[in-house]
């Protein structure tokens, strides 16, 4: 009886043995140990606080992401994502060559899973560190409303405090806060961002970099302006049997400000006399935009720089005298309310003009337009004058007349 109690006893023990054995191969068939490899997981800089007291900072040169196997049952390896998992370099544990070993931590089945990062480091460059005070640079985007300009541009703070990698704080040649001033028409203040630049005009990263500020105000003034005429005088006359033609120059306008009862004095800008006297050719003269003299309160709108040069030319050429023959079928008569017949006593009638050559050669008789007023007149014959357009550089001698009967 006795041998038989331990007979079963043994069976049984064999019995949960097998069952157990057979429920961890059943297990590792359906859920295996498997093994992932997670890539390009960034890493956290950890205590880079220790290098503050050395006055200096670091630039990582490798390992800003690091890659690792994962090893783990299959069905919780299947549930993780990189967001599961927190890759750190400790500063503090820096070695001689200045590589952080890296720790990748499981936030999710910590006890579960075998993290191997094969020894990845950060590898890091040291570097001394700089402060500094940069410049504020405020740069106008845009156009004010039509009749305004931009005459001052205030920034508050005018300097911003930085630090940072020398080499990088050495690159910062201003600090630009841009203000977009399109269609404002009354002084305004913007809060407004800043950006580094260097001496190319080329934006420097500040993703290295401390400000002690990342937004200034900037305070816009503005003033009405006024778009005005240049003039400009000649002195004395060229010499016998020539003559001034135009006088040539550009910009022939420029736009000025100041304040409304300084602006509304202000109808023309005068240049310096030109001195024609004796003259056989054309003359040139340049004028500085800086040395044009401006009414008290007044400025231009936009730098003398900018502005440049006014050249002015005046154009002298031989005179010459022509005798331009119309004829009578020509001219035009005007206000004859009446219906008037009219007869010309000749089939032409003839015009002297006189002056720059070039004009002169070619004129015609429809340029002159010529035309005779009827409502003056009743029957009968009578010598009329001619009415003529006037033509630039040209002068017509003497009064032009024609001798008509009125029926």
């Amino acid at each position: 009886m006795k041998e038989k109690i331990e007979n079963n006893l043994l069976l049984k023990i064999f019995s949960v043995v097998f069952a157990f054995l057979l429920w961890m191969f059943v297990m590792n068939t359906d859920n295996p140990v498997i093994t992932k490899t997670f890539t390009d997981v960034p890493v956290d800089m950890l205590n880079e606080q220790v290098l503050d007291e050395l006055n200096q900072t670091y630039k990582i040169q490798s390992g800003e992401t690091v890659s690792f196997k994962v090893k783990g049952k299959k069905n919780i390896i299947d549930r993780l994502k990189k967001s599961d998992f927190r890759a750190t370099a400790d500063v503090s544990s820096m070695s001689s060559v200045h590589a952080i070993l890296i720790k990748v931590e499981a936030l999710r089945y910590k006890g579960q899973l075998d993290i191997d990062t094969g020894g990845a480091t950060v590898k890091v460059a040291l570097e001394d560190l700089k402060n500094d005070q940069i410049p504020v640079v405020v740069k106008i985007k845009g156009r004010p409303a039509e009749g305004y300009t931009v005459i001052s541009q205030t920034a508050t703070p005018n300097l911003v405090s930085v630090s940072g990698p020398k080499s990088v704080i050495n690159q910062i040649d201003r600090i630009v806060a841009t203000v977009d001033v399109t269609g404002v028409k009354k002084d305004v203040t913007m809060n407004q961002k800043i950006k580094c630049y260097d001496a190319d005009g080329k934006e420097v990263s500040q993703d290295r970099i401390n400000l002690d500020t990342n937004r200034i105000k900037v305070k816009i003034g503005l003033a009405k302006t006024k778009t005005v005429p240049v003039s400009v005088k000649t002195k004395g006359k060229p010499a016998k049997g020539y003559v001034l033609g135009s006088i040539d120059y550009n910009p022939t306008e420029l736009e000025i400000t100041g304040n409304s009862d300084d602006l509304a004095k202000v109808h023309t800008i005068e240049l310096a006399n030109l001195d024609i006297s004796d003259s056989t050719k054309s003359i040139e003269k340049t004028i500085k935009a800086s040395d044009v003299k401006l009414p008290d309160g007044i400025s231009f709108v936009k730098s003398t720089d900018k502005i440049g040069n006014i050249v002015i030319r005046a154009n002298i050429e031989k005179k010459k005298k022509r005798t331009l023959y119309i004829k009578t079928n020509q001219i035009h008569l005007i206000n004859n309310t009446k219906n008037y017949k009219v007869t010309f006593a000749n089939e032409t009638i003839e015009v002297q003009i006189s002056g720059l050559r070039s004009v002169v050669d070619k004129v015609m008789a429809k340029d002159l337009n010529p035309k005779i007023n009827m409502e003056l007149f009743e029957p009968g014959t009578h010598t009329v004058q001619v009415q003529l357009t006037k033509i630039a550089n040209m002068s017509i001698d003497g009064n032009v007349s024609a001798t008509i009967t009125i029926e």
